[in-house]
C-alpha cells in the first residue's frame, strides 16, 4: 500500500514538475493526448495524460496514464513500474513488467483531466473568477451606500498619509502571527485567535474597497467628473483593479499592493479615530 501510495505521489509531483522543466530527450510524454512506444524504441519514461499508453518497445523507467489505460503489446517491455490513474493495465501474452503494477479505477476522471489538458479550464476560471467579483462588487456597494463615512475617511488616509499607511499596513500585517501566538499561550485567548482572523479580514475587505473608492475618485477627476456619486466611484475603482488583475505578475502585485494600503489605511484611520476621542475626553474634563 505505501508503494502505492509513493506511486501515486510520484506521478502528481510528474505533473506538476513536467511544465516547468520540461521532459528529458529519451522520455516522452504527452498531455491531452495518446502516447505509442513504437516496436523498437526504447525510451526512459512514457507518460499520457487524458489518454491511453501504448508499449510495444521498451520502457526503462515507468510507464504512466493518467485519465487512460496503459496497453502493453506482445513485445511491450515496462523495467519500472506500470501505472493507470483512471484506468487499467492490459497486456498481452509475451509483455514484461519488471516493476509493480498499480492500477486506479477512479470513474470520470478522464473527464477531468481532459477538461484541464486541453484548457477548457480557462473557461471555468474566467466564470469563477467573474462570480467572486460580482460578489464582491455587490457587497461593496451595500457597505457604501449603508456606511458611507468610515470608506470615506480611509481613502482620504490613504491618499494624505500613503508613507504612514505603507508602513502601518506593513507592521500590521508582522503582528498577525506573533499575536495569534500570544493569545494561543491560554485557553481564554484561543477564542480571540478566531475574533481576530475575522477582524483581520473585515479590515483588508474594507480597505480594499476603501482603495478602489479613492482609484475610482481618481480616475473620475481625470476624466473631468469630479462629482461623480460614491457608488459610481467605488464600482470604477473596483471593475479598474479587477481588469489589472487578470494581467499576469502585475495584477497580482497591484492588487497586493491595493490590499496592504487599504489594510494600513485602516489602522491609520482607527488611530486617528482613538486618538481624536482622547484628546476629546480630555478637553471636556479640564472643562468640568
Amino acid at each position: 500500500m505505501k508503494k502505492q501510495v509513493a506511486l501515486l505521489l510520484f506521478v502528481g509531483l510528474s505533473l506538476a514538475l513536467l511544465p516547468a522543466f520540461g521532459v528529458e530527450a529519451r522520455g516522452i510524454v504527452n498531455i491531452g493526448g495518446d502516447v505509442v512506444v513504437e516496436e523498437g524504441m526504447r525510451v526512459d519514461d512514457a507518460v499520457a495524460v487524458g489518454g491511453n499508453l501504448t508499449v510495444n518497445g521498451i520502457v526503462e523507467g515507468d510507464a504512466v496514464a493518467v485519465g487512460g489505460s496503459v496497453l502493453l503489446g506482445a513485445n511491450g517491455i515496462v523495467d519500472g513500474d506500470v501505472v493507470s490513474v483512471g484506468g487499467s493495465v492490459e497486456k498481452e501474452e509475451g509483455a514484461q513488467i519488471n516493476g509493480d503494477i498499480v492500477a486506479v479505477p477512479i470513474p470520470g476522471i478522464s473527464s477531468i483531466v481532459d477538461l484541464l489538458s486541453h484548457g477548457k479550464w480557462r473557461v471555468w476560471s474566467w466564470v469563477f473568477r467573474t462570480v467572486n467579483f460580482a460578489a464582491l462588487l455587490a457587497l461593496a456597494l451595500l457597505l457604501v451606500a449603508i456606511i458611507p463615512k468610515p470608506f470615506g475617511s480611509i481613502s482620504t488616509s490613504v491618499e494624505k498619509r500613503t508613507l504612514r499607511v505603507i508602513l502601518w499596513g506593513i507592521l500590521g500585517l508582522l503582528l498577525i502571527i506573533p499575536l495569534a501566538v500570544l493569545l494561543a499561550i491560554s485557553l481564554v485567548g484561543i477564542p480571540l485567535i478566531f475574533l481576530e482572523i475575522f477582524l483581520v479580514l473585515c479590515a483588508f475587505l474594507v480597505g480594499y474597497i476603501a482603495v478602489a473608492q479613492l482609484i475610482g475618485n481618481k480616475m473620475a477627476r481625470a476624466l473631468k467628473k469630479p462629482d461623480l456619486n460614491v457608488l459610481w466611484a467605488t464600482s470604477l475603482g473596483l471593475v479598474t483593479l479587477w481588469v489589472i488583475g487578470w494581467v499576469p505578475v502585475l495584477g497580482f502585485l497591484v492588487k497586493g499592493f491595493a490590499s496592504l494600503i487599504g489594510f494600513g489605511g485602516v489602522l491609520v484611520t482607527l488611530l486617528a479615530a482613538a486618538k481624536g476621542s482622547r484628546e476629546k475626553e480630555t478637553a471636556e474634563g479640564a472643562f468640568s
